[in-house]
């Protein structure tokens, strides 16, 4: 079978979508794009990012990056921050010449005195990227008088994972530096989608589409007999990056047409290991078929394919109808709060002591899916104990997963708290009974809303 790249790319957060982690200890990080707030004067700081748009549709197209660096308890920026950011690729430093001068080896220093960040990236061929704005006089941060500062060069020009470093240099004042100065190291990535062709009735083929996020499919297959679809990509299990990774996201469209994945549930595996996925038939000209990984299931896996050697070089995906005798049946409930719409689905059967997969999906009320939505998953027990809590962020169509655990049986409360960096949430009560096949949902939902209980129909689940 043949795979033929297409000119569409997808500008996606690798670690979540979004994963900040601290090179000092003052400053903490987790998945999203919003890192649990760190001591700053007393005040509770966040840093949060975000890329958009999440799709592009040619390695020219400009990415706009936008940084924010506030207080959680009051949610008002900082005033007269300093930023440092710059990139690196496969380990190399892409140099960024600024107006602020050659200080700090040349990076680029960016300012704002109402503490929001924009630039403006726009990929070109060049041997370093070239920042353009107006100097701050103090520490010699740019800036472009609330406009974008613009920034060209060799960033996002490439498939493969880039290294972005975040720092802030000042705070209140650009007469003073902070000290310790705080970082952040995230990792985003420019995806491709890629087609493969797919044998159907009567001697056609049909092209299935891959939106990948980590690099180029190398590889790709469809086995008739079992009727699988099989594609992998340079993924080192081995190194760190399943560590830093919050969620392995890959989507799959598959037409209507290749009738034996138009249905509620999928089986897919990674290198050869059952995982979890989301399907969404109701679409009228694909099946969509989303690979969620959460990080828990994600270290699971490094550890099992490096221990048995399963291709630790590779992310071999596959996808296949499910046998009907393993099918997870799965369960939906759904909630709003003043902004958005939100949708939690797992397993009709919850037991203690294994891990549960919670998918969580996120739209605006106008029905439309909330890309990159950073929010968290709370776990409280009977006694209003919080006994996980877990950050993640949306793909383009709304759409994350987290791996939960319970050890003991009982009533839950799970809530979506931080619902698009916003102080919106919903919650939900749960039963974890395990002399029964179901987790009864009962509602006390969020701000407003009812509950929808029953069977999930195209947004399914596999484990």
């Amino acid at each position: 079978m043949k795979s033929k790249a297409v000119a569409i790319f997808a500008m996606v957060f690798f670690a979540t979508v979004l994963v900040g982690v601290p090179l000092i200890p003052s400053a903490f990080a987790h998945g999203g794009m919003q890192p649990p707030a760190a001591d700053f004067g007393g005040k509770k700081a966040s840093l949060f990012l975000k890329l958009d748009p999440p799709v592009i549709t040619s390695t020219t197209e400009p990415v706009f990056i936008t940084a924010r660096f506030f207080d959680e308890n009051s949610n008002e920026n900082f005033k007269e921050v300093t930023y440092r950011i710059f990139f690196k690729k496969d380990g190399k430093e892409i140099p960024i010449q600024t107006e602020g001068g050659d200080a700090y080896g040349g990076q680029g220093l960016f300012y704002d005195p109402g503490g929001n960040l924009r630039i403006k990236i726009v990929p070109k061929d060049m041997p370093a990227a070239q920042a353009k704005g107006i100097s701050e006089v103090q520490y010699g941060g740019i800036w472009n008088n609330g406009q974008p500062i613009v920034v060209e060069g060799p960033v996002f020009t490439q498939a493969g994972l880039y290294n972005l470093f975040v720092e802030i240099h000042t705070v209140g004042t650009t007469r003073t530096q902070v000290e310790p100065i705080l970082q952040y190291d995230v990792w985003v990535t420019p995806g491709r989608e890629e087609t493969v062709s797919v044998p159907a009735a009567g001697g056609s083929t049909q092209q299935v589409k891959i939106r990948n996020y980590y690099g180029a499919i190398d590889k790709s297959s469809y086995d008739e007999q079992t009727k699988t679809i099989q594609f992998s990509m340079p993924y080192d299990w081995k190194s760190e990056i399943a560590n830093r990774t919050g969620m392995l996201h890959t989507e799959v469209f598959i037409p209507k047409a290749l009738s034996d994945f138009d249905r509620e549930s999928l089986k897919g595996t990674v290198n050869g290991l059952d995982v979890p996925v989301f399907v969404d038939n109701f679409g009228a000209e694909n099946t969509v078929v989303h690979f969620t990984i959460s990080k828990q299931h994600l270290l699971s896996l490094r550890d099992k394919i490096n221990a048995e050697n399963r291709s630790p070089d590779q992310a071999v995906f596959a996808l296949s109808p499910p046998d009907p005798e393993s099918e997870v049946k799965v369960m939906q409930v759904q909630s709003e709060s003043s902004s958005y719409a939100v949708s939690l689905t797992m397993p009709e059967s919850i037991f203690p002591q294994q891990p549960v997969p919670f998918g969580v999906k996120i739209t605006g009320k106008d029905g439309k899916p909330a890309s990159a939505a950073t929010y968290e998953l709370v776990i409280q027990d009977a006694d209003g104990k919080e006994v996980s809590r877990s950050g993640g962020v949306t793909t383009p169509e709304g759409i994350s997963s987290q791996d939960v655990a319970f050890d003991k049986q009982g009533s839950f409360t799970v809530r979506v708290e931080k619902i698009n960096a916003t102080s919106e949430s919903v919650q939900s009560s749960i039963q974890v009974v395990p002399e029964f096949p179901v987790a009864a949902l009962v509602a006390s939902l969020g701000v407003a809303g009812a509950v929808v209980y029953g069977r999930l129909r195209g947004f399914g689940l596999r484990v």
